[in-house]
């Protein structure tokens, strides 16, 4: 009897092994995950409400629908096409982007303001659709919670259970203080990956990480890096160089795209021209398509 017990645990193990692995990262990696991608969507949506509940979402259309549409281009040749992306922009001085489990990403006009260029918009925004395939989020709540307590979850009513909202909240935290190093690692590669293979040069990760680096006040060294969850800007770009050596060459000749983003972004943020007048539509008379480089 135990024999059978024992060969029955071991077929359920290998039947939930093969049914929960799955790609999450165009470079071959998998993992285990045994959340359904209903349930992840569910807590996604919730989260995505509680955020836009307390945060200004941007009211500039056309900065709207260029950023959404930089995004779906991501999103169309990312690893994970089971799911919606959402592509958003919230008002705020805040130099960060980030994304909830299920296809939300947001983006601070903080951020928006600093970069150069719409390569360097695509890292941004492909670096978050990286933890949404690597499924990073979930990944950490499933080793947090356990599987059993997530599935169990009743989330979409209007009056959330106190267990949704430490889930929600725990959520967030992770969302914004950011992942480990090797998560982060991961998406610069895929932000970077994502961005090369949809049209724009991925040269630009290595500059937005430097961007970043010059906008930090304190700027770790030493030994105190050790002690670090998330890598430090020098370990990144260090990271992304290795990475970058490894694309099609042929990338590095895509365009970074300057004006069209000072166009778009920056002309607007600052108050250069009308707001609401205009209707992003692809690019106007710029081809979507590979173009010269800025």
């Amino acid at each position: 009897m135990r024999k059978i017990y024992s060969l029955f645990g071991v077929v359920i193990s290998i039947f939930l092994f093969a049914c929960g692995v799955v790609r999450t990262s165009p470079f071959g990696e998998t993992s285990l995950i045994l959340i359904p991608t209903s349930q992840e969507v569910a807590l996604g949506r919730e989260a995505a409400k509680q955020i836009e509940r307390k945060e200004k979402l941007c009211s500039d259309p056309v900065i709207n629908s260029y950023v959404s549409w930089v995004g779906q281009r991501i999103a169309a040749v990312s690893d994970r096409h089971d799911i919606t992306y959402h592509y958003k922009v919230i008002e705020s001085d805040v130099l960060n982007a980030f994304s909830l489990p299920g296809g939300w990403v947001y983006i601070y006009t903080g951020l928006l303001k600093h970069l150069k260029n719409e390569a360097d918009l695509a890292f941004v925004l492909g670096h978050e659709t990286g933890h949404i395939v690597g499924r990073h989020a979930i990944r950490r709540l499933q080793f947090i919670y356990g599987i059993n307590f997530l599935l169990n979850l009743t989330l979409g009513d209007k009056n959330l259970s106190p267990a949704a909202l430490e889930v929600l909240k725990v959520l967030y935290q992770i969302t914004l203080a950011g992942y480990s190093r090797k998560d982060e690692f991961e998406a610069d590669a895929m932000g970077a990956y994502y961005a090369g293979k949809a049209g724009w040069n991925p040269v630009a990760g290595i500059e937005t990480i430097q961007i970043l680096d010059s906008l930090m006040k304190f700027k770790p060294r030493g030994v105190m890096e050790l002690f670090m969850d998330h890598p430090t800007n020098k370990k990144r770009i260090e990271n992304l160089n290795r990475w970058i050596k490894t694309f099609p060459k042929k990338w590095l000749r895509n365009p970074f795209n300057e004006e069209r983003y000072r166009e778009k972004v920056l002309r607007r943020l600052n108050g250069n021209s009308e707001r609401g007048k205009e209707n992003f539509k692809g690019g106007g008379k710029s081809s979507p398509e590979v173009g010269r480089a800025a």
